[in-house]
């Protein structure tokens, strides 16, 4: 027996047992709310026992509501046959807020609408409309069943078939097509098992009645979707959108979801919307998450997304996949676990735009082992795209980088990730200019900067600063160690203003051999300037400069007085008191000899 054939043996067993109870006995089973005064299909002649039609029961029950306050149809125990859809209507507005209920879809006594018909068991006409504690069972062998459908009548007095606001609560759907069907905005679904089907929940638009405008047209009126907590087993796709305005599907809180030994999570159109918390099992059949449409402003956070371990099951091609027409910009993927994967985890079919993909893990991916897939690849060009902080499981195609983009790279920051390759983070087809990348080789990290010709790495400075503060940047080394190097800054490089225009001087710093102090040579616009005087050398004793090249040399003529020690081979302009004029005065390495200048220069 497949756990297809369990699950509705299981469904099975919980209609035999509610019709055993409700035949001799009293129902025993609490309602899921509070029914005082409820109307109850058994007041119209229905029997629940599973054989009996109750079709006719059903419906005089929910027609009754009409111009009640509180219209609340109550479901004790059983199964309730039907051969035909049921349908709650839309009058104006009357039956808003009707609500049908059942005792729960989980124990041995549960509430059961059971259609014996190829068809929809309810269409919920009436908007602001509630479902809760049903379960609802199709045959197998049917093959276009639809628990609910969820849409106005656009041929009723005033239909408004944008507003919806469904609620559907604690339910179970056990093998129908599509278990839901909602068309126009607004739905709670939440704390459903939807089981052994093709699809979960589809939503669409309208195409006729929508009334209002402003916020109650599109693209901003097919909004307010919260999806969450629900049990999808067995399912081909747990959440589609459908039509051709599925990409205005927007403000949806997809969240706390499991699918398990199932297909697809997400199949269509989608903005301004955040998946988080949802974990996938034994996906398949392409990619966990596929947006067709739309693209733009979506969060991931949270879920766990991928196929089954190596004893058997299915795998995905991809987790997250933008199909090659969507136009994907501001997505934010963070927090996530991708695991078991064919191809890429999070993969764009086209370019991308202002992607930030942090912190998520991703292990056992490109189980297809080809060179084309990365963990995270965008099929074109990539602007903005920020990959932070991700943990990357080895690539099966050795060496191979975890980030591939197709196209160019340009405005993107690559940094703090965590692989194992030999080349890199990335690979991209072309790198243009603003890109911050940095990668690991043997040792420490290296931080590489990419740009095009002449590129550089800007530092902007804010406020207003001061002479000689360090407000421009700096690089510098450093050492915490307590012995050896000991404390401190080593050397490196300081951008400071050099006066009150906000001109730069550039500091080249050193520790000094002797009391680990920094001293700097200074570079700014008036020329290379030390630090004291007679405290700096150009060229040394091992490594001399061959030939000065200068134009207009001067040197400082200083008075006979204040003439240094002498050192051989040093050369001073000294004014001579004999003279009374300034001349050049070369040493021996004892004393100080005056070079009297010859004739003029004519």
């Amino acid at each position: 027996m497949n756990r297809r054939s369990l699950i509705r043996t299981a469904g099975i067993a919980g209609v035999t047992a509610a019709a055993l109870g409700t035949a001799g006995t009293p129902a025993q089973a609490e309602p899921a709310v509070d029914v005082t005064g409820a109307t109850t299909p058994q007041e119209f002649g229905a029997v629940a026992d599973g054989v009996a039609d109750d079709t006719a029961a059903i419906q005089a029950a929910i027609d009754s509501q009409q111009g009640k306050a509180n219209k609340i149809v109550y479901f004790p125990p059983g199964t309730y046959r039907t051969t035909r859809t049921v349908v709650i209507p839309d009058r104006s507005g009357a039956f808003n807020r009707i609500l049908l209920v059942g005792a729960g879809t989980m124990g041995l006594r549960t509430s059961i609408i059971a259609p014996d018909f190829d068809g929809t068991a309810i269409f919920l006409r009436a908007p602001l409309a509630a479902v809760r504690g049903l379960c609802f069972v199709a045959l197998k062998s049917l093959t276009k069943t639809v628990g609910l459908h969820i849409a106005r009548d656009p041929q009723a007095e005033n239909p408004g078939t944008d507003d919806m606001d469904a609620t559907i609560t604690e339910c179970t759907f056990i093998e129908f097509h599509t278990a839901v069907k909602q068309v126009g905005r607004g739905l709670v679904f939440t704390n459903n098992l939807v089981a052994v089907g093709d699809v979960g929940l589809d939503i669409s638009w309208p195409t006729a009645g929508v009334d209002g405008d402003n916020v109650h047209v599109l693209p901003y009126g097919m909004r307010k979707w919260l999806i969450e907590g629900n049990h999808f087993h067995s399912m081909g796709v747990a959440v589609t959108t459908t039509g051709a305005d599925a990409h205005h599907f927007r403000g949806a809180v997809i969240s706390n979801n499991v699918l398990d030994i199932g297909k697809r999570l997400f199949v269509g159109g989608i903005v301004n919307s955040t998946f988080a918390g949802n974990v996938v099992e034994n996906g398949n059949l392409g990619a966990v998450v596929s947006i067709s449409s739309g693209g733009t402003n979506l969060t991931f956070t949270g879920n766990v997304l991928g196929g089954a371990q190596p004893s058997g099951g299915a795998r995905p091609l991809h987790a997250i996949e933008f199909r090659p027409e969507v136009d994907a910009h501001n997505i934010t993927i963070t927090g996530n676990s991708f695991n078991w994967i064919l191809g890429s985890p999070v993969y764009f079919g086209a370019a991308a735009t202002e992607v930030t993909v942090s912190s998520n893990s991703f292990d056992n991916w490109n189980l297809d082992a080809e060179e084309r897939w990365g963990a995270i690849r965008i099929n074109g060009d990539a602007a903005g795209l920020s990959v932070i902080g991700n943990l990357f499981g080895a690539n099966p195609v050795t060496g191979a980088p975890p980030v591939r983009v197709i196209g160019e790279l340009s405005g993107s920051t690559l940094i703090g990730n965590s692989f194992v390759n030999t080349a890199g983070v990335l690979y991209a087809g072309a790198v243009g200019d603003r890109n911050y990348v940095d990668r690991r080789s043997a040792g420490a990290n290296q931080h590489e900067l990419t740009a095009v010709k002449n590129g550089a790495l800007v530092v902007r400075a804010t406020g207003a600063p001061g002479v000689g503060a360090d407000a421009f940047g700096s690089f510098v080394a450093a050492s915490e160690q307590d012995t050896g190097a000991g404390p401190g800054v080593k050397g490196g490089v300081r951008v400071v203003p050099a006066n009150d225009t906000g001109a730069a001087a550039v500091e080249l710093l050193c520790s000094t051999n002797n009391s680990n102090g920094v001293a700097a040579m200074r570079v700014d616009i008036n020329g290379l300037i030390p630090t004291a005087d007679n405290a700096r050398d150009v060229g040394s004793e091992q490594n001399r400069v061959r030939t000065v090249h200068a134009h207009n040399l001067r040197l400082a003529p200083v008075a006979a007085a204040d003439l240094p020690k002498p050192a051989a081979g040093a050369i001073v302009m000294v004014n001579d008191p004999a003279t009374g004029t300034a001349t050049l005065a070369v040493s021996d390495g004892k004393r100080w000899h005056r070079m009297t200048p010859g004739a003029p220069i004519k």
